[in-house]
């Protein structure tokens, strides 16, 4: 029988409290407020509309053209409209 074992519920080395990757990304907060305008890599800039998780509870952001698209048109579930989800690290804030 083979076992399978999913990387985010390993415990996380750098953790004094011994908790998983998961437990860890859990509790990391979204730091980039919904309605910032971002940068992505490729230049094009859009609105921060929606802050949602990766399967490992990982922050990520959801972006649109509309700054006023923030409402999900099902419940916790991205709208067609909506690109994403994009970690913080691959975003660049934009000063307006």
């Amino acid at each position: 029988m083979v076992n399978f074992i999913n990387i985010a519920d390993l415990q996380d080395p750098d953790d004094a409290q011994g908790r998983s990757y998961r437990q860890v990304n859990a509790e990391k907060v979204h730091k980039i407020p919904i309605g910032t305008l971002v940068e992505l890599e490729t230049g094009v800039r859009l609105f921060v509309v929606y802050h949602g998780r990766d399967c490992d509870q990982t922050p990520l952001y959801y972006l649109s053209h509309d700054q006023e698209d923030i409402t999900p048109k099902y419940k916790n579930f991205r709208n067609e409209s909506w690109t994403g989800g994009y970690p913080e690290d691959s975003l660049k804030l934009i000063k307006t």
